[in-house]
């Protein structure tokens, strides 16, 4: 082994009596960690067996270069390089398999919708270009080549450009400079609203899809909307496990999925959308009834399973079809299943339920930050349970009366305890 006087070091590997390679190093510089954090504590290069004096050369001159003030690791102008000539194309393939949504791997379906935006709309016009080249002038001359009549399909093609953009305009992992020097996309796209509102459905109307559907699967629909709407997806993967009859509650934990081969469940939508919910009264004979006589006595069984294999959930599109069929016969050919969420979630806030109350009902995840420390108070999802399932069954049956009668007593036990704290705090003065 030898070593410079005052800079670096070299190595022979494996010995300097058989090398066969050279490893010249150096410390890194420490003024370069508060502008590359993540960078290695030593710089270095291998070089073949008898090219000795070309080592000791590059640390003379990362030597010079430190000591001017003008180093740079080797990664960062290995990047520069490629960026000036690296193509959307060449850069896709690997943004999109690092692709995270809040520092998580985007789950398949996720990627899937965004692999067909890009391939079917962004490449064709841009995967030639480099990423360096690429200016608003450019986007807002692609935008205008889309067809006007599908605002949407524009929409969400110009998001996944954005967010490939701002990611190459942003610090590599390892503090590596940015791919482009500055983000191009400067204006915004507004998503367009549906062409047709969503008109929620009737009790009655709901209850007409539900006569209609197959009846292994008839209770999907008053789960989607009186579960405080879910998601297809989230009926879909309901397991016996979920449904605790003894507190009304509706676990949903977990969602179909479809793109990923690997696997036929992942967790929800968001992490919002991982939630409890509230049935009501009025829903626990028929669901009651329908576990006893649908769904097999295990923990893990399927609500709604397959047809021909009762280990697998119900594929959405499976329950999409018998939906579409038993919307018709009800004379709401317009309805949307996602609708039945829709239609849920709308009673719920002519019944008086806060933005908050709707928002964990839902399970939706765009909420300002203070919200997430806030949480609904039991009592009023009892309370707004019951009136969800009074547009099911009327008032007077004894399930709901029973119901009102036992929080009628928590009420005066409540109460109870507060007039006997009082009359003690009384004596005591």
């Amino acid at each position: 082994m030898g070593r410079t006087r005052a800079f670096g070091s070299i190595l022979y590997k494996p010995n300097k009596a058989n090398p066969t390679r050279i490893v010249a190093s150096f410390p890194t510089p420490l003024e370069a960690f508060e502008q590359w954090p993540n960078l290695a504590a030593r710089q270095s290069k291998t070089f073949k067996p008898d090219m000795e004096d070309d080592a000791r050369a590059w640390l003379s001159k990362a030597r010079k270069q430190i000591e001017a003030g003008v180093w740079e690791p080797a990664i960062v102008k290995k990047r520069q390089t490629a960026s000036q000539r690296l193509t959307v194309n060449d850069y896709y393939q690997s943004w999109l398999e690092h692709r995270t949504y809040k520092g998580k791997p985007l789950k398949a379906g996720s990627k899937y919708h965004l692999r067909k935006d890009i391939e079917n709309h962004v490449l064709p016009w841009f995967g030639t270009t480099r990423l360096i080249d690429i200016t608003q002038a450019d986007i807002d001359q692609w935008l205008a080549s889309m067809p006007s009549d599908q605002a949407s399909m524009k929409v969400n093609a110009y998001k996944a450009l954005k967010a490939m953009l701002r990611t190459a305009s942003q610090p590599g992992a390892h503090g590596e400079p940015p791919l482009i020097p500055v983000f191009p996309c400067t204006k915004p796209l507004s998503h367009p609203g549906r062409k047709t509102q969503t008109v929620p459905a009737t009790p009655e109307e709901v209850k007409a899809i539900y006569d209609a559907m197959p009846m292994r699967y008839r209770m999907s629909i008053y789960l989607a909307v009186f579960g405080d709407g879910l998601r297809i997806g989230e009926v879909c993967a309901l397991q016996r496990r979920d449904v605790d009859l003894k507190t009304r509650t509706l676990h949903i934990r977990r969602g179909r999925v479809t793109m990923d081969s690997e696997k036929l469940t992942d967790t929800p939508k968001t992490e919002r959308s991982i939630r409890d919910e509230r049935i009501p009264p009025q829903l626990l004979p028929l669901l009651q009834q329908f576990l006893s006589e649908q769904v097999p006595r295990g923990e893990k069984s399927w609500l709604f399973p397959e047809l021909t294999d009762s280990t697998k959930p119900v594929h959405p599109n499976s329950l999409r079809s018998w939906y579409s069929k038993a919307r018709i016969k009800a004379g709401r050919p317009d309805l949307r299943f996602h609708d039945l969420r829709h239609t849920g979630l709308t009673w719920l806030a002519a019944e008086g339920a806060t933005v908050k109350e709707l928002m964990d009902a839902a399970g939706h995840a765009d909420v300002d930050t203070a919200m997430r420390y806030q949480h609904s108070i039991d009592k009023r999802k009892d309370i707004l349970a019951e009136k969800l399932g009074a547009n099911l069954l009327p008032d007077e049956t004894p399930e709901f009366l029973r119901a009102r009668i036992g929080r009628i007593d928590e009420d005066i036990a409540g109460l109870e305890r507060q007039r006997a704290d009082l009359v003690a705090r009384l004596q005591e003065l």
